[in-house]
């Protein structure tokens, strides 16, 4: 029985992830979906790509003999392409039996849904399907890999990367619809289908390789692996082999101990062998059909990929792409190698295992006979493959390596990623060295590299983002420790209550007293007037001059703005516990009670209107008001604070190490405050409240305008939030001076 590979994991080094908001991931998810579509459209307005002459004529008499038969790769015999004749006195014989089938299989099967008489609409709708559906869960899984969302918004720009470092092409993970001077006829589905298979099976590898996975879970992800490597080989032999062995990594990342790599490569081991024999146990299933419909029984037919024929004609290297002879004189030319294997023997049967033989020795006597030459040639071949991708490269290059140079916990999931990729990327120079490099050929290479370029481009903006945060970060703790040296010293055990009011004549005084009811001797109110244009200024003089309570009252003024004032009253406060609070108590003195009821050491606290057990009812406008602000603080946030414009209870020092650093003049104030305390792991506990009867009707007075200026200063905090996360101001309390 397997063990749970979680049970002895390593959990300081697993890249445990953050608590994502709904919001945050729907939102990613549309991102992708927004991708998806784009690549989607884009393959269905192009032009249908034909394959060229031998393979369109082997395509379409499949095709039409699966119309009339229902019997997969068959076709009248003596059509299709010329080379690939099975000897029959039958009326069928098979097809494509030296080609890689998935393709034929596909476009056969597709023509249950489209009923067109050409191959070229399903295999269309396929493309596009295909290379569409990874960039639906790409942005979010490089999100999650870097921990920040903006990783995976930026994949928006992916297109238009594409179009300035891959040639021309915005679809991400295949050369589907390119071509140059060396391979003029556009890459079609054949190959695009299988690249976008791969890059498929890699991007699932990426998402998961972010979630804590079980020991079933690790089995199904080996299956569905492997399962997906079969598909892409019945598409392209061997392309899903890279991706198959890939999964040993996730078993590598959640397992430790002396069995961590055997399980690592036995589960590797068990993709790739299914990879490889599920091909074969789908060809078995339709040679059965076949040898029925032609009379040719499954051993007569030939089974040999043409490899040491690709091999071989390989050695003509330059001449394909720059039309100067090969070193060993021999030409890119089908017919060419098919001369040479005759000339060994006349009878030989093209593509069969006694071709591939002659081939093969025919490869071997050249290269023995130059080794030298053989390997500039390949070296040479490998060069030129990496200057087609060079820009592609240079840009995920330095992304990469930006973001591992930067400490944290996305460098192991980074460095995954990489080991994941490494199969596929060695596997993809296989037949762009040892055949040809051309633009064709390189359907592995483009889904390996297309996925470490979107996690090279989410590295920069996680880098980028993240910059302005370390370097601010530093300068800020210097500040901090100077500023508790100058914070006078707290009165033990006090509270300090901060009212910011303006235009409040008519309710700061009712506050002023029933707060003064409530706190004792050691205790404080420091209410700060901010601009106001009504009587409020000699109102709180008059109040000030007559105050007879036991607490304190400071009076302070400030320049407009909520924030500006908070920022003013906390800095001037005394005591080691601030409640801030409303001129208009819109909770009387509930939230105060509930606050007092907590632990002492709770650090922030919030009189929360969204708390399940709160009794506030407000208008319809307000109510759907706070859903989308909510929703908005989520996405853009992080944050999972239900309420961050209620009543706050929090640490005194801690705040106002906060105030001095706070950016936001108004509203906005308090949430860039819970903001900062969630970036620095601080808990915030909500507490439940009760409107005050008649406040729904002050609450009302909330306008468009403020809405539009909440979401201004959400989309403000966005871009900033990272700013707080390498403070730590709770150790800044004990850098005291006495």
């Amino acid at each position: 029985m397997l063990q749970n590979p979680l049970d002895e994991a390593d959990t300081s080094t697993m890249p445990a992830q953050p608590p994502w908001p709904r919001s945050t991931t729907i939102l990613l998810l549309l991102t992708g979906l927004v991708l998806a579509v784009m690549t989607f459209v884009t393959v269905l307005l192009m032009p249908s790509l034909p394959w060229h002459g031998a393979r369109d004529l082997e395509l379409n008499a499949t095709y039409q003999a699966y119309r009339e038969t229902g019997v997969l790769l068959i076709k009248p015999t003596g059509s299709g392409s010329w080379y690939t004749q099975a000897p029959t006195d039958g009326p069928y014989t098979a097809a494509a039996w030296d080609d890689d089938p998935g393709s034929y299989i596909i476009a056969s099967l597709l023509s249950h849904v489209t009923g067109s008489p050409s191959p070229y609409a399903g295999l269309k709708g396929a493309m596009a399907g295909l290379a569409a559906l990874p960039l639906l869960v790409l942005p979010l899984g490089v999100a999650r890999l870097f921990r920040r969302a903006r990783a995976g918004y930026v994949l928006l720009a992916m297109p238009a990367l594409l179009w300035l470092v891959n040639h021309g092409t915005v679809l991400l993970g295949t050369e589907y619809g390119l071509s140059n001077a060396a391979a003029p006829t556009r890459v079609y589905a054949q190959y695009g289908i299988a690249a976008s298979l791969v890059f498929l099976s890699l991007t699932m590898l990426l998402v998961l390789s972010t979630v804590r996975l079980s020991a079933r879970a690790l089995v199904a992800v080996t299956l569905l692996t492997g399962a997906l490597g079969g598909v892409g080989n019945l598409s392209r032999a061997m392309s899903g082999v890279g991706t198959a062995a890939g999964v040993g990594v996730l078993w590598w990342m959640w397992s430790r101990g002396r069995l961590r790599w055997l399980r690592a490569v036995v589960a590797a081991a068990v993709a790739v062998v299914i990879a490889l024999m599920l091909p074969a146990g789908v060809m078995r299933l339709i040679d059965t059909e076949r040898a029925d419909a032609t009379g040719l029984a499954v051993s007569e037919l030939p089974d040999a990929h043409a490899l040491w024929h690709s091999f071989y004609l390989g050695l003509s290297y330059p001449e394909p792409i720059t039309g100067q002879p090969s070193p060993f004189d021999i030409r890119w030319n089908d017919e060419y190698g098919w001369a040479q294997a005759r000339a060994v023997d006349p009878d030989v049967l093209i593509a069969s295992t006694e071709f591939n033989e002659i081939m093969k020795d025919l490869y071997f006597g050249e290269v023995r006979e130059s080794p030298g030459a053989a390997a500039r040639l390949y070296l040479d071949k490998a060069l030129y493959t990496i200057k087609h991708y060079g820009a592609m490269l240079v840009v995920a290059g330095i992304g990469i390596t930006l973001a591992l140079h930067r400490r944290g916990p996305h460098r192991r999931g980074v460095r995954a990623v990489l080991a994941m990729v490494t199969p596929t990327v060695v596997l993809g120079f296989a037949p762009a060295v040892f055949v040809m490099p051309l633009i064709y050929y390189f359907s592995e290479l483009s889904a390996a590299f297309g996925l470490l370029l979107s996690v090279g481009l989410g590295g920069f903006a996680w880098v980028v983002s993240s910059m302005p945060s370390h370097v601010r970060a530093s300068e800020r703790q210097k500040i901090a420790r100077h500023l508790a040296r100058l914070t006078p010293r707290a009165v033990p055990t006090s509270l300090s209550a901060v009212v910011p009011t303006r235009n409040g004549a008519a309710t700061v005084g009712a506050t002023l007293a029933t707060l003064a009811g409530e706190l004792g001797a050691g205790d404080e109110i420091v209410v700060v007037e901010n601009g106001s244009t009504d009587t409020t200024s000699g109102v709180l003089a008059e109040i000030e001059e007559r105050w007879s309570h036991p607490c304190t009252l400071r009076v302070l003024h400030s320049e407009p703005g909520l924030g500006v004032a908070l920022r003013t009253g906390v800095l001037a406060t005394l005591g080691d516990r601030l409640l801030l609070t409303a001129d208009d108590l819109p909770f009387g003195l509930g939230d105060l009670s509930r606050f007092r009821e907590l632990p002492a050491d709770t650090l922030l606290a919030i009189g929360s209107k969204a708390h399940v057990e709160s009794d506030v009812h407000r208008s319809t406008r307000r109510t759907l008001q706070s859903r989308v602000f909510r929703s908005m603080r989520e996405a853009l946030l992080h944050s999972s604070v239900g309420d961050s414009q209620g009543t706050i209870w929090v640490d005194a020092e801690w705040c106002r190490m906060f105030a001095a650093f706070s950016r936001e003049p108004g509203l906005m104030w308090t949430t860039e405050l819970v903001l900062a305390a969630e970036q620095q792991g601080m808990p915030v506990v909500e507490v439940p409240v009760e409107l005050r009867e008649g406040h729904d009707s002050a609450a009302s007075r909330f306008t468009f305008g403020d809405a539009v200026t909440g979401l201004r200063g959400i989309l403000r905090l966005a871009l900033q939030k990272d700013d707080y996360l390498q403070d730590d101001w709770l150790e800044e309390r004990v850098a005291r001076p006495w």
